[in-house]
């Protein structure tokens, strides 16, 4: 599952020739107004009716279904994903066998959550472009605007090509969402975490370990919050080490 503003073309790089395809069968989707999909919500702009991490992980759930699984091998959520995954994982314990936590997000602070409203009413006021530069410039590593041009290129590209009531909706979700129960997450966990990630930090990752009873961490040096955008190759490794 990819993460704000961005769609299942997130995966594209690492997974194209990854040998993960030859052992499991690899579900990709765009979540509630990302990508391909409508917004399921009523009104983007009333937030009351807005959706939660629970609705996304309930989608997660629809979708499992979907694909004739009573339990799959494993589910990898990118930043605010990553929340819907755990969540998921915490509701059906039963259902999953691993769990990647990639640039993950928890429960976030009074400051944050009062940013991502703000960033939710300024996309519904003058759409994603208001905010596409400011995405940008943030989630990636100083080495990544430098080295590989293309990143910053398809950042852009994937927050431009968000529906602005589904990018308004996913910030209120996170904005607020609460921390699942970490405890009653069974399955093996994964948190990978950027060197460079401003928004899943070193705090964050640390207390998803602490909090998640079978929990390592990994990091890729050198990367910023778009891990799979950034370097494809070391997360294609890092992915088929953990699942093979």
């Amino acid at each position: 599952m990819h993460g704000l503003g961005s769609s299942t073309s997130f995966y594209e790089a690492p997974l194209s020739s990854s040998r993960l395809r030859q052992h499991f069968r690899l579900i990709r989707y765009d979540f509630d107004g990302h990508g391909l999909s409508p917004v399921s919500s009523l009104d983007a702009a009333d937030e009351a009716g807005m959706l939660s991490i629970e609705d996304l992980a309930e989608d997660l759930n629809a979708v499992i279904d979907w694909a004739g699984c009573s339990k799959v091998a494993g589910v990898v959520g990118h930043s605010m994903s990553g929340l819907v995954a755990s969540t998921f994982a915490a509701r059906y314990p039963e259902k999953v066998d691993k769990l990647v936590l990639l640039g993950a997000m928890r429960a976030l602070t009074p400051e944050v959550q009062s940013n991502m409203l703000k960033r939710a009413h300024t996309v519904m006021e003058h759409g994603v472009s208001a905010v596409v530069q400011q995405v940008v410039a943030s989630a990636l590593s100083d080495r990544s605007k430098q080295d590989s041009p293309l990143s910053g290129a398809l950042v852009r590209t994937l927050v431009l090509g968000t529906k602005p009531e589904g990018y308004a909706a996913a910030c209120r979700a996170l904005a607020g969402a609460s921390d699942p129960d970490y405890g009653a997450i069974k399955a093996e966990t994964l948190v990978i975490a950027g060197e460079h990630d401003y928004l899943s930090n070193a705090a964050t990752s640390d207390h998803l370990c602490a909090h998640i009873p079978r929990a390592d961490k990994v990091q890729m040096d050198g990367v910023g919050h778009w891990h799979a955008v950034e370097d494809p190759v070391r997360l294609r490794e890092i992915l088929e080490g953990f699942f093979l």
